[in-house]
């Protein structure tokens, strides 16, 4: 059994002052589903718990104008129940629902699954897909924002400042006409690691030229980040079976120097070009 300082902040100010004191030996809990398990088996030894669920700040989903604001504890149920998400960011309900199962989505938050930065998160790929930004604050610095593309730097590894606390996720609505797609391959429905998803968001202009394309995977580097390669082959032109087989051929140039199981690649594509298909030649 461990033993650690567990703290339950009365307010945001509060928060950010424990782990300012603490900062390097300090872990953040919210739904714990990542943290607990590794508490139990032992692969973490904090001195300190900042419980951050309660806090009033930190949840909620909001909009102002075209940007809608998720605190960082919304659980992914609450994602996929809410109408604001639904109606405007619907990558981000398809991939909240592949997460776990129903007990893990109850409990687990967007906040967690973000920060903890596993190459098989299945969230994290969809924001980076929406283009998010992340609020990130400190005692010391104040607050700045990052990409949430810019959130991992390696495996499990944040670019958070061992002070700092991820305080909200903004993500523009989509656009009208706009068009998203995600698909997890994992062994079974429900409680699974993905072997890998496939986060898509792309828009096409009056002409039908495909005018903006976001393509993220997930579970097949060490981080998720878009693929920009194929971006580059399928923005600025008409969509058609050529152009997207094409697309699928270079699909994996961003990935020179990473390894990847070979049995993976082909699915990867054939995913990819379904997905693609299906968003740009199926009305």
């Amino acid at each position: 059994m461990q033993n650690f300082n567990f703290h339950s902040p009365a307010s945001l100010e509060d928060a950010l002052t424990y782990l300012s004191d603490h900062a390097e030996t300090c872990k953040i809990i919210a739904g714990g589903t990542d943290l607990i398990p590794n508490l139990r088996t032992e692969k973490l030894y904090p001195m300190h718990m900042l419980n951050v669920l309660e806090l009033e700040e930190l949840s909620g989903i909001s909009e102002n104008e075209n940007t809608i604001r998720i605190g960082p504890t919304t659980t992914f149920t609450e994602l996929i129940e809410t109408t604001l998400i639904n109606r405007f960011l619907p990558l981000l309900v398809k991939a909240s629902s592949q997460v776990g199962g129903p007990q893990i989505r109850n409990r687990g938050t967007i906040g967690g699954n973000i920060c903890t930065g596993s190459p098989a998160a299945d969230v994290l790929p969809a924001v980076i897909a929406l283009d998010a930004e992340l609020e990130l604050r400190s005692k010391k610095n104040g607050t700045r924002r990052i990409a949430a593309s810019e959130a991992v730097q390696a495996p499990y590894n944040s670019n958070l400042g061992p002070d700092e606390l991820l305080t909200g996720i903004f993500i523009h609505k989509l656009k009208p006409g706009a068009r998203c797609a995600y698909e997890k391959i994992a062994t079974r429905n429900a409680m699974a690691r993905a072997f890998m998803n496939l986060s898509i968001v792309l828009q096409r202009d009056e002409e039908g030229v495909i005018s903006d394309v976001r393509i993220v995977p997930g579970a097949m580097m060490a981080f998720a980040r878009r693929i920009t390669v194929a971006e580059e082959v399928l923005a600025g032109k008409k969509p058609d079976e050529f152009l997207i087989a094409k697309a699928a051929e270079t699909l994996l140039g961003d990935l020179k120097g990473v390894w990847i199981p070979d049995y993976k690649i082909p699915v990867f594509r054939n995913i990819f070009k379904r997905l693609l298909g299906e968003l740009l030649l199926k009305s």
